[in-house]
């Protein structure tokens, strides 16, 4: 029955439609061990991002979106790691991630990407800042600031910038870590045109077991 579960999420994609923006960060302000790798994957939902490819003679500047994606982490050293996102089926963002240090108990990591998104008709840039506690155990929360900016790529249609804010809580077990997470980021609209808000709650899967479960580990 498991591998029937990959099915599911790519027909939510689908369902979805419009191209994808990788609103959903899924992550403490841990980084990745130096030398390891960890794989992730993530289905988020999106209420009202910037449709980035307007079918002919939209009036609508946004869409909703439902997205599936991948991605792996590599850890650099004690302080930072760097990865990949493969954005749906149509976009790849790469990010570098560092931890900046300690507010009393809690730790601080900044993490700045760039890449392309709607099938390379929009440049994607994003900063993070995510704050997590030093003790970690089975339920850990987080949260922080995020903030995106879409650049056309020829004649794509202009995108506000996104800031938001999100909070969440890793669950883990053994290897494996979900994360659910709630997103929310205001990026104005033309006045009358579409909501100023983008909703994003998610879910973000790490540990080999259950990605093999998926069908998506090795």
């Amino acid at each position: 029955m498991s591998r029937l579960l990959l099915p599911a999420l790519l027909l939510l994609l689908v369902a979805g439609g419009g191209c994808a923006v990788p609103y959903s960060v899924g992550a403490t302000a841990e980084t990745v061990r130096p030398g390891a790798v960890v794989q992730r994957s993530a289905i988020q939902f999106a209420s009202a991002q910037p449709d980035l490819r307007p079918a002919a003679g939209s009036t609508e500047p946004t869409t909703s979106t439902v997205t599936f994606d991948q991605e792996v982490r590599f850890g650099l050293d004690d302080a930072s790691d760097a990865g990949v996102r493969l954005v749906g089926t149509d976009g790849v963002v790469a990010s570098y991630r560092r931890r900046l240090g300690m507010l009393g108990v809690v730790k601080i990591a900044g993490t700045v990407g760039a890449g392309v998104v709607g099938f390379g008709s929009h440049g994607h840039f994003e900063a993070t800042l995510a704050l997590s506690p030093e003790v970690r155990g089975a339920l850990t929360p987080y949260g922080g600031l995020r903030a995106q900016a879409l650049v056309p790529l020829g004649d794509g249609p202009e995108a506000p910038v996104a800031l938001g804010a999100f909070g969440g809580v890793r669950l883990a077990s053994g290897d494996l870590a979900i994360y659910p997470e709630l997103g929310v980021f205001y990026a104005p609209t033309e006045p009358f045109r579409g909501s100023d808000w983008i909703i994003v709650p998610s879910i973000t899967i790490a540990g080999d077991r259950l990605l093999r479960a998926l069908g998506i580990g090795g």
